[in-house]
């Protein structure tokens, strides 16, 4: 099993009721907001659109985020989006493209996706002394009795915003942030796409 069937093998048993992401008040109202990677919802939720769309390779996450009130659920993959090109005004990737261990594939389907002047918002763990500062980790955990196991590229500090605007999206903010850790162990980027002319 590779990394992306073993991280998807183990969100159809793990689930994450975390509280949202505070950072969420810095986007403007959008009309179409997509959460890639949604989970069970809870930023989506705490979003401000007018449609928001919960996306998930997962259907216990999105089962998930319909008890919380998400409505309109997509089960799709975060490289492969069943959306129109330049449809959504917001994309969220809130904690979940550091499951892929190159990400290109899926910043430009989020590139084909935003519309010209969009935002996107993306966390991922940075390295930690937790884990010996390694860049790919793999988490087991045991869910009623199943072992399960998630794969995590973890990024350096100043990795994220180099990676975003590489891919062509211009930095609005950007920051190394903590959850419950001495340390910074998290990064937020906020960027909007831009045409290059």
């Amino acid at each position: 099993m590779d990394e992306k069937e073993r991280t998807k093998d183990a969100y159809e048993y793990i689930v994450h009721r975390r509280k949202p992401l505070g950072y969420l008040t810095m986007l403007d109202k959008a009309k179409i907001l997509v959460d890639v990677g949604c989970g069970s919802g809870q930023n989506c939720i705490a979003a401000k659109a007018d449609l928001k769309l919960c996306l998930d390779f997962s259907s216990k996450q999105l089962n998930e985020a319909r008890k919380r009130g998400c409505e309109d659920l997509v089960l799709a993959d975060m490289e492969f989006m069943p959306l129109r090109s330049e449809s959504a005004d917001t994309l969220l990737y809130i904690s979940s493209i550091h499951h892929l261990r190159d990400p290109s594939a899926a910043l430009m389907e989020a590139k084909r996706v935003l519309k010209e002047g969009g935002s996107i918002m993306v966390t991922v763990w940075l390295v930690q002394p937790k884990y010996f500062f390694k860049r790919n980790i793999v988490i087991t955990s045991y869910v009623s009795g199943r072992r399960v196991e998630r794969f995590y590229k973890l990024y350096l500090p100043w990795e994220l915003k180099k990676t975003m605007e590489r891919v062509g999206f211009r930095t609005v903010f950007s920051k190394n942030y903590k959850v419950n850790s001495i340390l910074p162990n998290n990064s937020i980027y906020l960027g909007k796409k831009v045409s290059l002319s």
